[in-house]
């Protein structure tokens, strides 16, 4: 197991994942909406909504799976600079001579849907995570059961 796999470098553990768009054209993006705790140990649990913005991509093996009556849910999250995957990407846009405009990162994902643990790894050029400042208690969310 790599060392990264314990990682929560996004801060994202215990965030729910509310809905997902990808955008293919003209860039590839990826916007989660999200739901995260603020303070685990306040009574009643605080929540705040927010995007976590993932900006042309350039490889995912992104894979979720619909469970009825439960969001799926991140728990590990890593940035990573430098790995197998990331310098075979960069390979194969070189032999496919295609541009590529910054520097790529490495992002891995690990998420709880329904009763599956799931792996994903995005490659792309930049992130960005947007928390509102306004935290609610759980129950003022529509579609979740407290």
């Amino acid at each position: 197991m790599e060392n990264y796999k314990e990682n929560d470098d996004l801060m994202l553990y215990m965030a729910l994942i509310e809905g997902v768009t990808i955008n293919f054209n003209p860039t590839r993006n990826l916007i989660f909406s999200i739901v995260k705790p603020i303070n685990y140990i306040e009574k009643p649990l605080k929540w705040s909504s927010g995007t976590l913005f993932f900006k042309n991509i350039y490889f995912t093996d992104l894979e979720l799976i619909n469970e009825f009556y439960e969001y799926p849910e991140f728990y590990r999250s890593a940035i990573i600079s430098n790995s197998e995957l990331l310098n075979k990407t960069i390979q194969k846009l070189n032999r496919l001579q295609k541009e590529y405009s910054s520097k790529l990162i490495h992002y891995y994902l690990y998420t709880l849907q329904g009763d599956m643990e799931i792996e994903f790894n995005i490659i792309c050029e930049s992130h960005e995570f947007i928390l509102n400042d306004e935290a609610k208690p759980l129950e003022e969310f529509k579609g979740f059961d407290v």
